[in-house]
């Protein structure tokens, strides 16, 4: 069957994409929070990303390079088209990672990721030499929703509310460099995520201070066909970390996900952020699966 290769355009393709990401397996990684990815920077500059239509037009496959998370993204429909996008597929990842490493100026490696119970997934990195194998870099838990804690008194003169919109974008940006050690967010991308058909403002929380400065955030993703929701990302400033606002703020968007009808939530972190597995297990999160990645070179340093 013939297919077509697209650049990914945006938003102008955004609905087509999310319901091919739907149809995927819940086992295929980011169907709940792919939204806060494709917002990202370097989704919109029509390189990263492409998909891929059949001879009628339906969309049966996307990928997409994130340079943030250093990971292909790909999902791939079942069936008599799957042969031929995979193929394309990984054409279209060699060249890109080759005119990386050139604009760059030196190598490094890609990486895909999967769940440890995806062994499709595993085979499919394999079969196309993604043969690095190294430790571990993230862990899936998952909160049944069941027997919540309620949720804390903050501290005097703190205030849990719902963020508010374009006009905080770059307060929240700022707070979210600061709580990651990171320079990735802006406030354009953060501002990109109100845009998303699934984004929802009453699942977007912040914690302002007495001197009215933004010190938390936590923003929920909710799939009601699967009825399973996301925290992606929650965070709070260094300077506050000791007052118990992200336990706050988790337990908080905890309540809401029951609210909206999920029965379950999800959420990932870093194997190493031993701090954060300890927090998150005390509200009734449990860990399910271990996130491998495989990746490859293109060039040899």
């Amino acid at each position: 069957m013939t297919i077509t290769r697209h650049p990914y355009r945006g938003e102008a393709d955004l609905p087509r994409i999310l319901d091919l990401v739907n149809r995927m397996p819940f086992a295929c990684r980011h169907v709940i929070d792919l939204p806060w990815r494709l917002s990202s920077p370097t989704m919109n500059t029509g390189q990263n990303a492409v998909f891929w239509t059949d001879a009628t037009g339906n969309v049966v496959g996307f990928a997409a390079w994130q340079y943030y998370w250093a990971a292909l993204d790909l999902f791939i429909l079942p069936g008599s088209t799957f042969t031929d996008v995979i193929t394309d597929l990984f054409a279209w990842a060699d060249k890109h990672f080759l005119e990386l490493d050139t604009e760059r100026g030196w190598p490094l490696p890609y990486w895909i990721e999967f769940r440890d119970d995806d062994l499709d997934r595993r085979q499919l990195a394999l079969e196309h030499g993604f043969t690095l194998d190294e430790e571990d870099h993230y862990v899936l838990l998952q909160h049944p929703l069941r027997d919540l804690l309620a949720v804390p008194s903050l501290p005097d003169g703190f205030l849990l509310r719902l963020f508010k919109g374009e006009q905080e974008v770059a307060a929240y940006a700022e707070l979210q460099r600061a709580a990651f050690e990171s320079t990735s967010m802006t406030a354009e991308w953060r501002a990109r995520t109100l845009r998303m058909p699934q984004y929802r403002s009453d699942l977007d929380l912040v914690i302002e201070a007495p001197d009215g400065s933004l010190v938390g955030f936590c923003v929920g993703w909710f799939e009601p066909t699967r009825k399973v929701a996301q925290v992606e990302p929650i965070g709070v400033h260094p300077r506050f970390q000791q007052f118990g606002l992200g336990r706050i703020l988790l337990l908080a968007m905890l309540h809401r996900f029951k609210a909206h009808g999920a029965d379950s939530a999800i959420v990932e972190t870093n194997l190493d952020r031993t701090p954060a597995r300890a927090a998150y297990k005390k509200v009734g999160f449990q860990q399910v699966h271990t996130i491998r990645h495989l990746g490859k070179w293109m060039n040899q340093p």
